[in-house]
């Protein structure tokens, strides 16, 4: 039997290692949509004694972590509502300090590393709020096209139209700049 048909069926540990597997990913989500970390903590709480409480409601889903991450989702929305703390996820929806290059890298590369990385943050910072949150849950959640439907409360084609158009502009961005830059270099030689 499964962690979730176990959840459900009321089996307590089950329920903790659900917490355990998916904490991490629904922090990093929440903070997206708040930088409130006592009221992420809460909320994250709150959604698995809800959980609990509804178990024997719940339906069986092969999907779990999207399941959890569109629950939190609405529990975040609402009770910041209900707060009146809503806001925007934040407009950089990304961390990429998280690819770190590792000792054996050379100087380089550690630099080409860097300027990649500063360059696709501001490129990112230009999409809206919602082709963030596809790439977020695309690349650093690395949730599938129907996972992210559940996730966000589209349609699995409207997902795979927003991905594509994102990072259609995402490279349509980026090529222009890496031209000018390329072009410059070759003046200045």
């Amino acid at each position: 039997m499964d962690l979730w048909q176990r959840f459900r069926a009321g089996d307590s540990a089950a329920l903790g290692q659900l917490a355990h597997v998916h904490y991490r990913a629904l922090y990093n989500y929440a903070t997206r949509f708040t930088s409130d970390s006592d009221f992420i903590r809460d909320s994250i709480q709150e959604l698995y004694l809800d959980l609990w409480e509804r178990r024997s409601y719940l339906s069986e889903t092969a999907f779990v972590k999207s399941y959890l991450l569109k629950a939190l989702r609405h529990k975040l929305i609402k009770e910041s509502i209900r707060l009146k703390r809503f806001q925007e996820p934040q407009s950089a929806f990304f961390d990429p300090e998280n690819t770190d290059p590792s000792i054996e890298t050379n100087i380089i590369e550690d630099e080409n590393v860097r300027y990649q990385n500063g360059r696709l943050k501001q490129i990112i910072t230009l999409l809206s709020k919602r082709q963030q949150e596809i790439i977020y849950l695309r690349f650093y959640q690395n949730l599938d096209n129907e996972d992210i439907a559940q996730v966000m409360g589209l349609g699995r084609q409207s997902v795979s139209n927003l991905l594509y158009r994102t990072l259609k502009e995402i490279k349509g961005i980026w090529i222009p700049v890496e031209f000018f830059w390329g072009m410059m270099l070759l003046v200045n030689l």
